[in-house]
């Protein structure tokens, strides 16, 4: 049977060209764990970006729900002899689909790239026959939370850390404006978790999503990375994370850490086992990064260093593509 799925249009024409390479890596990503008998190629009689699917049989419920929940889908059709007949459109959000655009500021991570991101991580796990269910994730570089948002549409537990108090005090105030809103039934609590030395404030949301679902939770630590002795052992399915593509932050550094890079790597040489411990078996962590600063083989082996598998080839190796003049980004995914 065969099926067109039309992706979802970009306003920025340098990343739109890019799209049809990473929806159809994280699609054959995927589908290799569903139904890799599946063909793709790019939907060439569309004047629109998407792509064509031919599968040897009708695809099962779970099969349309995964696609539902793909980063870039538009819409998805069957195909029948050139007349579309529409399938299905995007997964509905669990709490709001403008949830992770609304807040702006400078540096901020695509949401849909985000999702992409997760998709990435949950698909190299144990754990994607699940994801309707709810699962964790962690952010533990979460700034503002965008990440945070995305796994809350999807249903999820999540826990975003980072270093910054301002950051997660907007993530904060937002999120609760949100809630209050669209009238959801919300609490919140505050904490602290205890480390070695000092503890590390949080700030946990316990809120109803839309419609019947049950009651989720949203928490934001002020934590720096290198210290996640504080998140816990065997506590979630996933850790995504956008790492500082060395733009920004390393002009905030001291001279002594620069070039960009060699404190991202010495950031990591001491946060991955604690993102590794964090980990349920089967759990993965997917990791985005600048390429022009940080290359793809040294973070793969910092991974490896660190006790995960690491995915390559196939899929895995086409995630690359361009954002802007200094930045390349791709993604890097282990398995514990």
């Amino acid at each position: 049977m065969r099926y067109k799925m039309l992706l979802w249009p970009h306003a920025n024409a340098r990343y739109q060209s890019e799209t049809l390479k990473l929806a159809e890596a994280e699609l054959r990503l995927m589908l290799d764990k569903l139904c890799p008998q599946a063909e793709i190629s790019p939907a060439v009689a569309l004047d629109m970006p998407g792509l064509d699917l031919s599968f040897p049989e009708a695809p099962d419920e779970g099969v349309i729900a995964a696609l539902r929940r793909h980063s870039l889908l538009y819409g998805l059709f069957e195909d029948r002899d050139g007349l579309l007949a529409p399938v299905a459109g995007r997964a509905r959000a669990k709490v709001g689909a403008d949830l992770p655009a609304i807040l702006k500021y400078k540096g901020k991570t695509n949401e849909m790239f985000l999702q992409l991101l997760v998709n990435a991580g949950l698909y190299a796990g144990d754990f994607f026959a699940q994801a309707d269910q709810p699962l964790s994730l962690l952010d533990p570089m979460c700034g503002r939370a965008t990440c945070l948002f995305v796994a809350a549409n999807m249903g999820w537990d999540a826990t975003g850390a980072d270093v910054d108090k301002n950051d997660l005090k907007e993530a904060e105030k937002f999120f609760k404006r949100y809630l209050e809103y669209h009238r959801m039934k919300h609490g919140v609590a505050r904490a602290s978790r205890t480390l070695k030395k000092g503890s590390a404030p949080e700030c946990r949301f316990e809120y109803a999503p839309q419609g019947d679902a049950p009651r989720r939770t949203l928490s934001l630590l002020q934590l720096d990375a290198a210290r996640g002795e504080a998140l816990g052992r065997n506590a979630f399915h996933l850790v995504a994370c956008d790492l500082p593509y060395g733009v920004r932050h390393d002009a905030q550094l001291p001279q002594g850490m620069r070039p960009g890079g060699n404190w991202l790597e010495s950031l990591l040489r001491q946060a991955l086992p604690h993102w590794r411990d964090a980990l349920k078996p089967g759990g993965t962590v997917a990791l985005s990064f600048n390429a022009q600063s940080f290359k793809p083989d040294r973070l793969r082996a910092l991974l490896s260093d660190a006790g995960f598998q690491v995915m390559t080839g196939g899929p895995w190796d086409g995630f690359s593509h361009w954002v802007e003049q200094a930045i390349t980004r791709d993604i890097a995914v282990g398995r514990k």
